[in-house]
């Protein structure tokens, strides 16, 4: 059976799957020809099959872009994002990670993994490690999701500390 999918991202377990995808979405409050779309496209051309075959021949929803022109339109993404909705931008960044981790060429490995990292100092967040985003994607589903309370027990009390509801 076909899929839309690349055959490295299918051999990835489910949740990296679904964070990949959910990466996919450009930002829905952008122009069509926007920074964020270009950059969106770029991603779709590591994950995703292309109608076309070869993703250098993709004339719309994905673009094959080299590294050096790729890594010049995410740093300049990078510098002017503040208008983004936070939710867009943390997709993206996450999905970032993985290809950052994970994509089988190397050369577009540390392009991902640069661009993750850049965010992440950007944004003043500690990158994750390799391991410890194996070990959180990885957990069975009842650790999981206990780890998922925990983050809204701790925001619930942070926003009643604070004032907030």
């Amino acid at each position: 059976m076909a899929s839309v999918l690349q055959d490295w991202v299918q051999n990835l377990g489910l949740r990296f799957q679904g964070v990949l995808v959910s990466g996919v979405r450009g930002c829905d409050v952008s122009p069509r020809h926007d920074l964020s779309k270009i950059v969106a496209r770029i991603y779709r051309a590591e994950i995703l099959r292309t109608h076309a075959g070869d993703p250098k021949q993709s004339k719309s929803f994905i673009l094959h872009m080299e590294v050096p022109a790729a890594r010049e339109r995410m740093q300049t993404f990078l510098e002017d994002c503040d208008h983004y909705p936070l939710h867009y931008i943390m997709h993206f960044v996450h999905a970032a990670e993985i290809l950052g981790y994970y994509h089988p060429d190397p050369e577009r490995r540390d392009l991902w993994n640069s661009f993750y990292r850049e965010a992440c100092k950007k944004f003043h967040l500690r990158p994750e490690s390799k391991t410890d985003l194996d070990k959180r994607l990885e957990a069975p589903e009842d650790v999981f999701h206990a780890q998922q309370q925990v983050q809204v027990r701790a925001r619930t009390h942070a926003a009643r500390e604070y004032g907030g509801t």
